[in-house]
């Protein structure tokens, strides 16, 4: 895919932001499109075109979801659940699904393409989507840019680091949905 990107020249950047858009769409694993960002065009350049095309692909990735897979799920759901359990899932607040999506997006074992689509059938409106998943976008793409920047010489101290931070990030992120998911327990 490096070389792919590469080969359009100084549109590279153009077609990899497309990429990012699009790619994930289709389960596309996103930290590997980060990691080549990073190696294409370095930590702030490829930050900056990750960022920008993680964003747009969580609109459209949402925005799928919401339009035509809603209301099907929740009708599937309607007809399956108890009214207590259709409560529990449909109607949490927005505070509480920003929340939810800010920590999901910190781990990295979770597919960002499932939360998309997950959160395109949640009530959590357009805006509060857009706020948490930025939010929960920017730790992993400075550590999944600065690993692929990295990555280009292994045996150095900035790929050791960056590896490390990896690590850090994917430990913390679970650390922390251990914590909200302790409170949540200890609320009921």
């Amino acid at each position: 895919m490096q070389d792919f990107i590469a080969s359009f020249g100084v549109f590279s950047p153009i077609i990899y932001l497309l990429i990012f858009s699009i790619f994930p769409i289709f389960f596309f694993p996103v930290p590997i499109l980060a990691v080549v960002g990073g190696v294409l065009f370095g930590f702030v350049k490829g930050s900056i075109l990750t960022f920008l095309g993680a964003s747009i692909n969580c609109y459209l990735m949402f925005i799928i979801s919401r339009k035509f897979g809603r209301d099907y799920v929740k009708k599937l759901l309607t007809k399956r659940l108890t009214p207590k359990q259709h409560e529990k899932i449909f109607n949490v607040s927005d505070e509480k699904l920003m929340v939810s999506l800010v920590i999901l997006r910190l781990i990295p074992l979770v597919p960002y393409n499932l939360i998309n689509y997950g959160f395109g059938l949640t009530n959590i409106s357009l805006t509060k989507y857009m706020i948490a998943s930025v939010l929960g976008i920017i730790p992993g793409t400075i550590v999944f840019l600065n690993f692929g920047a990295a990555s280009t010489n292994i045996w150095s101290i900035e790929f050791l680091l960056s590896t490390i931070l990896v690590l850090l990030l994917t430990g913390g992120s679970i650390y922390i949905s251990k914590i909200v998911e302790k409170r949540e327990l200890n609320k009921k």
